[in-house]
C-alpha cells in the first residue's frame, strides 16, 4: 500500500480556487461509482438481510487480526506511509488527523476498496491478497486507537459497507471518574475559581458549564479546549500548573457538563485529543454563522438568475468541504425539510445539469432575519427528482 494519494479531501479554506473545488467535487461524485464497481464481483448471500449498521468503535476487528496485519503493513506499505503510519512525500498519513480528515463519516467499504484495488501501487494491486489487506485494514484501525472486539473483520462487502468510520465523541466515555475527581481537586485548589467561580458559572472568565460552555466548544475537537487551558491558563502564568493536571481538569469539565465517564483516562497525545469531538447530548444546537455545513434539498432557479436550494434539511456542521461516498449515500436517503437557501459561488458546480434534482450541498452558512445564504464548496446530486 504505497505511493498513492488516498481519496477524500482534507478540509481546506472555503475560499479555495474554484477550479480546484470543482475537481474535488467531481472526484467525490465518482467515489460511489468506484465503490459499487469495486464490490460488483463479490458474491452476495441470497435473500440475506443487510447487516445492522455499526461504528468502528463497536469492536469490529480482533487484536490478533491487527497483530497479523502489522508485519504485512510494514512489508508492503511502510515505504510510502512510514512504519508509524505518519506518511511521507510518497504517501499520506494513515493515522491521526491525516486519517480522520479523509475518512470521517465514510464507510470501511470505501477504504477497503481503495486498498484492495490500488495498493501497493508499485508492485501491483494483486500482489497482496484481499485476505491480507483486510488484516492490514484492522491494523490501521488499531493504530488509530480504535478498540478491538471479539470477532475478526471479515472480507464481506455488505458488512464493510455497514461499518461507519466516525470520530469518537465525549458522549462515548473518554475519561475516568478518578481522573475527573483529580481534576476537580486541582480546579478548586488552583486559581481557576477566581475567574470562573467554584461552581463553574463564570465571573471574570466565561462559564465552564451549561449552554454558555457548549455554545463555545460544541462541534469542535477536545484538543482545542485543552490547548486553550494549557497555553493560557491561569492568565499570565500558564506554567504554574502542569499539563498533567490540566488534562485532569478537562476531564472534570466533561463530568460537570454531564458527559459520561469511561474505562480509560484522557491522555496528552494531541492527535488523540484532536480526534475526540465535543458534541451535545441529543445533537448540536443551531449552527452558528460562517460554519461549514451540509444540507440536502431541491435545486432550482431563484430571482434575478440566482439559484435556490429549497425544502432543505437543517444545516449540519461538517469538517469536510467535499462529501465521501458514504456521506453521499446517506444524503440520498435523508428526508427533505422546510428551509430555503440562496446559493453563492454556484457557477463552478454546473447547476444547470442538476436543476430540479435532490442535491447534497456544502458551504459556509450565513443566516439572519432577512437572508439565508450558502457559499458553496460542493454541490452533488443524490436523487433524480424532488417530487412533493
Amino acid at each position: 500500500m504505497s505511493c498513492h494519494r488516498v481519496h477524500g479531501s482534507t478540509t481546506r479554506r472555503a475560499a479555495a480556487p474554484a477550479a480546484r473545488r470543482l475537481r474535488l467535487g467531481i472526484a467525490a461524485a465518482l467515489l460511489p461509482l468506484a465503490a459499487v464497481a469495486g464490490f460488483a464481483a463479490a458474491p452476495l448471500a441470497a435473500q440475506q438481510p443487510p447487516p445492522a449498521e455499526k461504528k468502528i468503535w463497536d469492536g469490529v476487528y480482533t487484536a490478533g487480526q491487527a497483530a497479523r496485519g502489522k508485519p504485512r503493513f510494514e512489508a508492503s506499505c511502510s515505504r510510502c506511509h512510514n512504519n508509524e503510519l505518519i506518511g511521507s512525500e510518497r504517501g499520506p498519513a494513515l493515522r491521526g488527523n491525516g486519517f480522520w480528515s479523509k475518512y470521517d463519516n465514510d464507510s470501511l467499504a470505501s477504504l477497503f476498496t481503495l486498498i484492495r484495488d490500488t495498493m501497493p501501487r508499485d508492485g501491483g494491486a494483486g500482489v497482496v491478497s484481499d485476505e491480507v489487506k483486510v488484516d492490514i485494514l484492522a491494523y490501521i484501525l488499531s493504530r488509530n486507537d480504535i478498540p478491538p472486539g471479539p470477532e475478526e473483520l471479515k472480507l464481506n462487502p455488505a458488512l464493510l459497507e455497514s461499518i461507519k468510520i466516525t470520530k469518537r465523541g465525549v458522549l462515548d466515555g473518554v475519561y475516568t471518574e478518578a481522573q475527573a475527581e483529580r481534576g476537580k481537586a486541582s480546579f478548586l485548589a488552583g486559581r481557576c475559581g477566581g475567574c470562573h467561580q467554584l461552581d463553574l458559572s463564570g465571573d471574570r472568565g466565561p462559564a465552564l458549564k451549561g449552554d454558555a460552555f457548549l455554545a463555545h466548544w460544541a462541534n469542535g475537537p477536545l484538543n482545542a479546549l485543552f490547548r486553550k487551558i494549557s497555553e493560557t491558563m491561569p492568565p499570565n502564568a500558564p506554567n504554574d500548573v502542569s499539563d498533567e493536571a490540566k488534562i485532569d481538569i478537562v476531564a472534570y469539565l466533561l463530568q460537570a457538563n454531564g458527559f459520561p465517564a469511561g474505562k480509560n483516562e484522557l491522555g496528552l497525545d494531541p492527535e488523540r485529543l484532536e480526534a475526540i469531538e465535543i458534541a451535545r447530548r441529543g445533537g448540536p444546537a443551531e449552527t452558528p454563522n460562517f460554519s461549514l455545513v451540509q444540507v440536502v434539498g431541491c435545486l432550482g432557479d431563484g430571482p434575478n438568475r440566482s439559484w435556490l436550494l429549497t425544502r432543505t434539511s437543517d444545516p449540519v456542521a461538517t469538517r469536510q468541504e467535499q462529501p465521501g461516498a458514504a456521506a453521499l449515500r446517506e444524503a440520498g436517503a435523508k428526508p427533505l425539510g422546510t428551509q430555503t437557501f440562496q446559493l453563492v459561488s454556484v457557477a463552478p458546480f454546473k447547476p444547470d445539469a442538476h436543476r430540479g434534482q435532490k442535491v447534497e450541498a456544502r458551504g459556509l452558512l450565513y443566516k439572519d432575519s432577512r437572508d439565508a445564504l450558502l457559499n458553496l464548496t460542493s454541490l452533488q446530486p443524490v436523487g433524480a427528482g424532488c417530487e412533493p
